[in-house]
C-alpha cells in the first residue's frame, strides 16, 4: 500500500481564522457536482491513448528514455541541458532535490554520473562561461524544445553545435541528444539530417506539464535518479484523485479550496517550501500556474483576465524578506507551505556557547527540528492575523514523493482551469512575444514589428 503526501487545510477554513476569512465546508460541498465531472474527465485522460501529463506512467516512452540513458552511462563527464521554461525548470527541480548540493564538485558523491550544467537564457555571458568550463570531448548536450524554434534554445543549440563541430569534427554528433515534439518539427528534421538521437514529447503534453516525460526523465536518468519511482509517485496521486471518495479526496478538496480562495480574494498564490532541496520546485510551479491560468478569455470567448499571480519563496530564508508583506500587507495571498517530515541528516546543534542564553537554548536541538518549528510558527502567526495558508507534508524528499508533489500541482492546476472554464494548456500571450522576437531577428516569414508609441520617453543619462 503506497503512502501519500499529506495536505493540511485547517488553516484555510474560515471557522479557524479570525474574521472568518477563508473557505467554508459548505462552499466545498457545493462544488461536489462540478468536481465529480472533473474527476470523470481526468479518468478519461488517464485511460486514453493520447499522451498527456495525466497518463505518463501508462506509456512506453519512459522505458526508451531509461534504455538510452543507461547506454550512455559513464561516457561523459558533463551533461549540459539546453532549453527554457517548461523545458528546464522541472529538470532543475529534480536535480536540486535528489542530487547532492555539491554535485559538480564532489566526484565521490557523483560516481560515474556527469556533472550538470544548463543554459536557459540568451544571456551571452552565460554561454561564454559555460564554454570556458567544459571540454566538448567529455560533454553530452541535451537540447529540449517542444517546438524546436524557441529563439533562446535555438541560439544556444546553434552555438554549441558549431563549437563542438569546430573542436571535434564529425564526431560532434555523438555528443547531442534532442528532445522535441513527435512529428515533423525542426528538431526532428535536424535529428534525421545529422543522425542525432531524438526523444519524443507526446504532442498533447504541454511544455510546462512535460517534466515527467522525456523532457525531465532523460536528464534525470543520466544523473542516476530513480525515474520509475518518480512515475510511481505521479501514478499514486493520480489514482487517489480518481478513486477516493470526494469527502476523503485530498487532491480534489485542496484544489477546490484554492479555487474558492481565488474567487473571493486570493490574487497572489505563494508557494514556500521549507527545504533548500525544493527551491526550484517553486520556480517550476510559478511557470506552471501563471502560464496555465493567466488567460484573457475563457472557453466561451468571454473576456475574464483570469488567474492569480504565483510567487515562489523559500523557507526559512524568506521569513526575513517576504513574511512582513504576507503578515501585514494586502489581504490577497494564499500561502502554501511545503514541509519535509524526515531529513536523513538532521544535523545536531551542539551547546557551543552555553554561557550565552540568547543562543544556548538551541543546544540539544537539531537543524531539522528548527526549520520545521519555523514553518509551523510562521503558519500559525499568519492564521492569528487572519491570513489563510495550507501545508503539504512530504514524509521525506525522495523520487517517489517528489513525483507525487509534481503531479499534485499539475492536477491542481488542471482542476482550477476546469473550474475557471479555461484552456489550461495554451499560452497565447507568450506566443505573441515569440512572434515579435522572430521578426526582430529576421526570421523568414515574420515581419519585424514595432509598437506604435505616440509618446516616447527616452533618457540617455546625459
Amino acid at each position: 500500500m503506497y503512502s501519500l503526501l499529506h495536505i493540511h487545510l485547517s488553516r484555510m477554513l474560515s471557522a479557524n481564522l479570525p474574521g472568518e476569512r477563508g473557505v467554508t465546508r459548505e462552499g466545498l460541498a457545493g462544488l461536489a457536482p462540478r468536481l465529480e465531472g472533473i474527476r470523470a474527465r481526468l479518468a478519461e485522460m488517464v485511460d486514453s491513448d493520447t499522451g498527456t501529463f495525466a497518463n505518463t506512467f501508462r506509456r512506453d516512452e519512459p522505458e526508451k528514455v531509461i534504455q538510452l540513458a543507461e547506454s550512455l552511462r559513464g561516457q561523459f563527464r558533463n551533461l549540459v541541458l539546453v532549453g527554457i521554461g517548461g523545458s528546464t525548470w522541472g529538470t532543475l527541480a529534480i536535480q536540486a532535490a535528489l542530487c547532492h548540493s555539491g554535485w559538480n564538485e564532489l566526484d565521490t558523491t557523483r560516481g560515474d554520473r556527469p556533472r550538470f550544467y544548463f543554459l536557459d537564457n540568451s544571456d551571452p555571458e552565460a554561454l561564454n562561461d559555460l564554454l570556458e568550463s567544459i571540454d566538448p570531448a567529455e560533454t553530452l548536450v541535451n537540447v529540449v524544445s517542444k517546438s524546436g524554434t524557441t529563439a533562446e534554445t535555438a541560439a544556444n543549440f546553434t552555438a554549441l553545435a558549431g563549437h563542438f563541430r569546430e573542436c571535434l569534427g564529425d564526431s560532434w554528433r555523438r555528443h547531442f541528444v534532442l528532445t522535441t515534439d513527435a512529428g515533423e518539427g525542426l528538431l526532428q528534421r535536424i535529428g534525421r539530417e545529422e543522425q542525432l538521437p531524438v526523444l519524443d514529447i507526446p504532442p498533447a503534453t504541454g511544455g510546462r506539464f512535460s517534466l515527467l516525460s522525456a523532457v525531465g526523465l532523460f536528464p534525470a536518468a543520466l544523473l542516476g535518479v530513480d525515474v520509475r519511482a518518480l512515475l510511481a509517485g505521479a501514478e499514486a496521486v493520480t489514482r487517489a484523485a480518481i478513486d477516493r471518495p470526494l469527502e476523503h479526496n485530498a487532491v480534489l478538496q485542496s484544489s477546490a479550496a484554492s479555487w474558492l480562495c481565488y474567487t473571493d480574494w486570493a490574487r497572489v498564490n505563494v508557494l514556500m517550501p521549507y527545504a533548500r532541496a525544493l527551491r526550484y520546485v517553486a520556480n517550476w510551479y510559478v511557470q506552471l500556474w501563471g502560464e496555465s491560468l493567466g488567460k484573457k478569455v475563457d472557453r466561451q470567448g468571454q473576456v475574464r483576465h483570469s488567474g492569480s499571480t504565483p510567487l515562489g519563496a523559500l523557507g526559512a530564508a524568506d521569513q526575513h524578506s517576504l513574511l512582513q508583506l504576507f503578515m501585514e500587507g494586502p489581504l490577497d495571498k494564499l500561502v502554501t507551505f511545503i514541509k519535509v517530515d524526515h531529513f536523513p541528516r538532521p544535523c545536531p546543534i551542539p551547546g557551543t556557547f552555553a554561557s550565552h542564553p540568547e543562543i544556548a537554548y538551541l543546544g540539544g536541538h537539531d537543524m531539522a527540528s528548527l526549520i520545521n518549528a519555523e514553518l509551523e510558527s510562521t503558519a500559525e502567526a499568519l492564521r492569528l492575523e487572519g491570513r489563510p495558508s495550507r501545508t503539504l507534508v512530504l514524509p521525506e524528499v525522495n523520487a517517489f514523493y517528489l513525483g507525487q508533489l509534481f503531479q499534485f500541482f499539475m492536477l491542481e492546476t488542471f482542476i482550477n482551469g476546469e473550474l475557471m472554464d479555461l484552456n489550461t494548456f495554451d499560452q497565447p500571450g507568450v506566443e505573441a512575444g515569440k512572434i515579435l522576437t522572430y521578426g526582430a531577428m529576421g526570421r523568414p516569414g515574420f515581419e519585424a514589428r514595432e509598437a506604435d508609441l505616440a509618446d516616447r520617453m527616452e533618457f540617455t543619462g546625459d
